[in-house]
């Protein structure tokens, strides 16, 4: 069974839960949504993968669970330093505004969002060439999160040029 961590934001949390619901792309047990609080409680969880959207505290107790996942997506633009983690056998994917991000933000305007995929990425169907996806922007979910869900479907979703995430071209 597939199992995806993700450490967020509360607000991040609702609104990936909203973009996934609507696209009824993985049903609710295959996301678990990492706390600070409830980490002690699923450290003996191996994800397929874990991704880290804000800043977290207990890092030791964070690396216990990065060391057994298959894929760790990091937002690049946080705080976190790489090299405070414990990726040892993991495919590491980074996104964020920062030019040396795996999948970058390469602009925003009202209408859209350019997201380039800078290097390869590797997922159970093969691999996914570097390229352009441009996603219609919506007020009502950052950036981040779109990235988030995007960055989903691209690893997990064989035939991803099917994908709806809130209006993807």
């Amino acid at each position: 069974m597939l199992l995806i961590g993700i450490i967020t934001d509360q607000k991040s949390e609702n609104d990936i839960k909203k973009l996934l619901d609507n696209n009824n792309f993985l049903v609710e047990n295959n996301v678990i949504f990492i706390k600070e609080k409830n980490i002690d409680n699923i450290k003996n969880v191996h994800f397929d993968t874990v991704v880290i959207n804000k800043e977290f505290e207990k890092m030791d107790e964070l690396n216990k669970l990065l060391v057994n996942a298959k894929n760790i997506i990091i937002n690049i633009d946080t705080n976190i330093d790489n090299k405070d983690l414990n990726i040892v056998n993991s495919n590491l994917i980074t996104y964020g505004f920062n030019s040396k991000s795996s999948i970058t933000i390469s602009s925003v305007t009202d209408d859209d969002v350019l997201i380039y995929l800078q290097r390869n990425i590797y997922n159970n169907y093969g691999e996914i060439e570097v390229q352009e996806i441009k996603i219609e922007n919506n007020p009502n979910y950052s950036i981040y999160d779109l990235i988030i869900v995007l960055t989903m479907f691209l690893m997990y979703v064989p035939k991803h040029e099917t994908i709806n995430i809130n209006g993807i071209k």
